[in-house]
């Protein structure tokens, strides 16, 4: 996958993705009056890389009901992330990727 199917699925999703300056994240998804939306602060991402995977990681907190409060309990908040990050490694590395690229090397 790459940068635009990132935008494609929020598209399909219905999640807007807007620009917004944060302080201490590159982004982040919530939830408002029963639409989400992502905000994603373009001046802390330079690549169309970091870019993709920021994207994935807020789309897996979509994907797997992975999304909390900003005050919520740290234990919570890392389960989140965790879980979050886990769809983005499938959707960014699929398995049979993987398997074949780990095939080559033996």
């Amino acid at each position: 996958m790459n940068t635009i199917d990132m935008y494609q699925i929020a598209e399909k999703e219905h999640i807007d993705i807007v620009n917004y300056k944060w302080t201490n994240t590159k982004a982040r998804i919530f939830e408002l009056n029963n639409n989400y939306y992502i905000g994603l602060d373009d001046n802390q991402i330079n690549t169309s890389i970091e870019e993709k995977e920021v994207l994935a990681e807020e789309l897996g907190h979509y994907y797997y009901d992975a999304t909390y409060k900003f005050d919520s309990d740290l234990n919570l908040i890392g389960k989140q992330e965790y879980r979050a990050k886990k769809w983005a490694y499938y959707a960014l590395v699929p398995f049979e990727n993987l398997k074949s690229a780990i095939l080559k090397r033996n």
